[in-house]
């Protein structure tokens, strides 16, 4: 479970910077999740983090700006993913590995993160070494009879990978998103 908690962690830690130095101005544009704002975006996530971190801690109270809620719920959720053993109680799924969570949970965060750079026009660079693991991931996570998509499921049907593309962007066509999207399209 190490690789995969790094992995999200480092994922986290990307998102948040960005989050940090999102302009006011920039809170209602659209990103690439249909009808979101900058704004939705960022109340989703804290909205699925605190979830996650309410399986194992108290409520914490997630009024005002979602930037400045952003970093105390992803550090909560990280912090019960990594000190929940082999299994996590979601809410809506219930009982889930842990290691599934992870994978899917840093895949989301960096695809998240490409959804932010493309709503504010700014090159979502992701290490490389982050990306070879979470390509796979994200392929293993829309694979047909993947629990994630699907009828029921939480992303849309994948789009075509093309080698030629850069890796993030490959990783956010498999969950669905446009590669070409652009706040203008």
């Amino acid at each position: 479970m190490t690789d995969l908690l790094m992995l999200d962690a480092t994922a986290l830690a990307l998102l948040g910077h960005d989050v940090a130095l999102i302009p006011d101005a920039a809170m209602a544009d659209p990103t690439p999740c249909d009808g979101w704002t900058v704004a939705d975006l960022l109340h989703h996530m804290n909205e699925r983090h605190e979830a996650i971190a309410r399986t194992a801690l108290p409520p914490l109270e997630t009024t005002g700006d979602p930037r400045d809620a952003f970093a105390r719920t992803a550090a909560r959720c990280l912090a019960v993913l990594e000190r929940s053993g082999g299994l996590v109680n979601l809410p809506r799924r219930g009982p889930t590995a842990t290691e599934l969570v992870l994978g899917f949970h840093a895949v989301d965060m960096l695809v998240h993160r490409w959804d932010l750079a493309r709503a504010l026009r700014t090159d979502p660079a992701v290490p490389s070494r982050l990306t070879c693991v979470a390509l796979p991931l994200a392929r293993a996570n829309t694979a047909p009879g993947s629990p994630l998509s699907g009828p029921g499921g939480v992303y849309r049907p994948p789009l075509t990978v093309d080698p030629a593309r850069p890796p993030i962007d490959n990783i956010a066509a498999l969950l669905g998103r446009d590669p070409n999207w652009s706040p203008t399209t």
